[in-house]
């Protein structure tokens, strides 16, 4: 049996009563953000749990009202569902069109990051982006290759 789910206007999104029950676990009592000026973490508090409660109680006792979600909320639910496939999706793609493993991943990355710009109405990866990201390949493949090459000298000792 599928639970009733209400739309909840502090998330944007339909929820269940176990997922908001789960939320207030989540976000009620106290946090730490990063303050720029002091470049650190400070604690902050959040919502109270119990008012969260009090609120999804109140949700899920009033008659339910519909609703549709932004087309921000849209997209992130779409995202959210895309990235939920992740190994599904790699795998298909190394099975039926035959990639190879890395390949696969890489290509999950960029319509990942595809869909986020979208979302967030940003543009394609600049200059500086491209740079910065394949520095970082670059680093792990040289990390990976050390890594390598001291297995190989403990082997030979």
């Amino acid at each position: 049996m599928q639970e009733e789910m209400r739309y909840w206007p502090r998330l944007g999104i339909y929820v269940n009563r176990t997922d908001a029950e789960s939320y207030c676990l989540k976000v009620g009592g106290q946090h730490t953000v990063v303050d720029d000026d002091l470049e650190e973490f400070v604690p902050v508090s959040t919502h109270e749990p119990e008012a969260l409660k009090l609120e999804v109680e109140a949700l899920f006792t009033s008659p339910p009202v519909d609703a549709i979600p932004s087309d921000e909320i849209q997209a992130m639910i779409e995202i959210i569902n895309f990235e939920d496939t992740r190994v599904a999706t790699i795998k298909k793609w190394i099975k039926e069109d035959g990639m190879d493993k890395q390949d696969a991943k890489d290509k999950f990355k960029l319509v990942m990051d595809k869909m986020v710009r979208d979302a967030l109405g940003l543009p394609e990866e600049t200059e500086l982006e491209k740079a910065h990201r394949e520095k970082a390949l670059a680093n792990q493949e040289a990390a990976a290759q050390i890594a390598a090459d001291r297995e190989a000298t403990n082997e030979e000792e």
